[in-house]
């Protein structure tokens, strides 16, 4: 299996043993992250490319496959995720690079076959 396909669901698995084990809190959180991610005066699919972003500049493995699907999901095309992992680029630096040079391509590669 891919490694982005891995990492996608063992987030999701480990989010459901979060939820049983914090009843309150995470499915508050996953509400939070909902309503955040919502139309507003930025679209979805605008609010996934953003993700991308902050997920490529924090260097986080699992918020980078998890974005990337969905933005691909939400109509995203390829090179508006280059142009989002263009901007994680600006700000950081070598460390987002490597991130967009292996895991966000690979995500590409598995979640936008067809």
């Amino acid at each position: 299996m891919a490694k982005a396909r891995e990492l996608v669901q063992q987030f999701k698995k480990g989010m459901g043993v979060l939820a049983e084990a914090m009843p309150e809190t995470i499915p508050a959180m996953v509400n939070f992250m909902g309503i955040a991610a919502k139309d507003g005066a930025l679209t979805y699919r605008e609010k996934e490319l953003v993700a991308i972003a902050v997920a490529l500049y924090s260097r986080c493995p699992e918020c980078i496959a998890v974005h990337c699907q969905k933005a691909l999901e939400a109509g995203c095309t390829r090179a508006e995720i280059m142009e989002a992992a263009g901007m994680a680029l600006v700000f950081g630096g070598g460390p987002a690079l490597g991130s967009s040079a292996t895991l966000l391509l690979e995500c590409l590669e598995e979640f936008d076959r067809k």
